[in-house]
């Protein structure tokens, strides 16, 4: 009987030991981090920093969420008092997934090239016909994006910052 007493209160012992330093490891990483998670959030154009072709945004946002198919990617735009409103899902794994039907667009694939750097590719009917650039800055407050259309070799870097 003492035996088993005494094993019982050495694994409570050990229990009680181990908590708290499992707690702190799980708080500092346990759970595994996702290649989205700097870039989760609303991002708002910052204008005078930001470069287009054509007309320039009047506004724009860029928000990015999780979901339970991987992330959502909503952008809403005003241009000339016309606004607008883009959205879509996709997983960070280098698969084609549907565009917006308001896309030039037909599908869009996205991959990681490091912590805070994506790559989305564009194809129109399976033509890659847009790159585009997604790179959060050290500090997380700056999201920047170049984008280069294929089809008429124009780009644009557009600055945002975060809400």
């Amino acid at each position: 009987m003492f035996r088993t007493t005494s094993r019982i209160a050495l694994v409570f012992v050990a229990l009680v030991a181990l908590t708290p330093s499992l707690f702190a490891q799980a708080a500092r990483g346990g759970a595994a981090k996702s290649p989205l998670d700097p870039f989760v959030g609303t991002w708002k154009l910052d204008r005078l920093k930001s470069t287009f072709p054509g007309a320039v945004p009047d506004s724009r946002t860029h928000t990015f969420e999780k979901v339970a198919t991987g992330f959502k990617h909503t952008t809403r735009s005003v241009i000339a008092a016309v606004s607008g409103t883009i959205q879509y899902t996709f997983q960070v794994d280098g698969k084609d997934y549907p565009a917006d039907p308001a896309m030039a667009v037909n599908t869009v694939a996205f991959k990681q090239v490091d912590a805070n750097t994506l790559e989305r590719t564009g194809k129109y009917q399976g033509m890659v016909t847009e790159m585009a650039t997604y790179k959060v800055s050290p500090d997380g407050k700056v999201l920047t994006i170049t984008q280069m259309i294929l089809a008429n070799d124009t780009s644009s870097v557009q600055v945002f910052n975060k809400e």
